[in-house]
């Protein structure tokens, strides 16, 4: 998987955020690892519209994304969407090298507010140096729920492609089945050199 394909798990970088820009903005209380999604959120909401169920994966994992229904090699399963953000505003809002501006702090309190995730570990590097954060539930799609699976393994069966939007702006990671799937099987894909093998769910 290319450089640009690969998602960047930060986990162990948001222990340098510093405590002016800790994950406690607001009321004081930490936030949670992994806040409960409303059903009614677009990313679950996508997922229905796409014939996906959202369920109980593992303990270790988390949730999953699962297909309800088989689906044939080289067959277009989703797409990578989410906020997008430059690289400026990554450093600064997860990984902690740069001062925290007033319209990060603005954006650190409506994800808060709304009970989405601050970890960083949905973020995926686009060849054009932006990168796309499916942590706000109400920003992104479904595939935020897929899992690892290290490529090569047969838990491994989908793979992601940058594709150009319409217009030719910029690319997004567009998912395809890598082998037959069926029906009630995790969708899992290579999260690259990055990943820890756990979950983003």
């Amino acid at each position: 998987m290319r450089t640009e394909q690969k998602l960047l798990f930060l986990a162990s970088l948001c222990s340098l955020v510093t405590s002016s820009q800790s994950l406690s903005i607001g009321n004081g209380a930490s936030q949670p690892k992994r806040p409960v999604l409303h059903s009614e959120s677009y990313a679950h909401q996508s997922a229905k519209d796409a014939g996906i169920h959202i369920g109980h994966a593992s303990k270790e994992k988390g949730l999953g994304a699962f297909s309800t229904s088989p689906i044939p090699s080289f067959t277009f399963v989703g797409k990578y969407t989410g906020e997008t953000l430059t690289l400026a505003e990554v450093q600064a809002r997860y990984w902690g090298k740069l001062e925290l501006s007033e319209s990060d702090l603005r954006w650190m309190r409506s994800r808060r507010e709304r009970n989405q995730g601050l970890t960083g570990h949905y973020i995926f590097e686009m060849a054009d140096g932006t990168f796309i954060d499916a942590e706000d539930g109400d920003k992104s799609g479904w595939c935020r729920y897929m899992n690892h699976a290290k490529e090569g393994t047969t838990e491994c069966n989908v793979k992601a492609f940058n594709q150009q939007t319409v217009g030719g702006d910029f690319t997004i990671p567009y998912f395809y089945a890598i082998r037959d799937i069926e029906a009630g099987e995790e969708l899992c894909y290579d999260y690259g050199e990055h990943s820890r093998g756990g979950s983003m769910a």
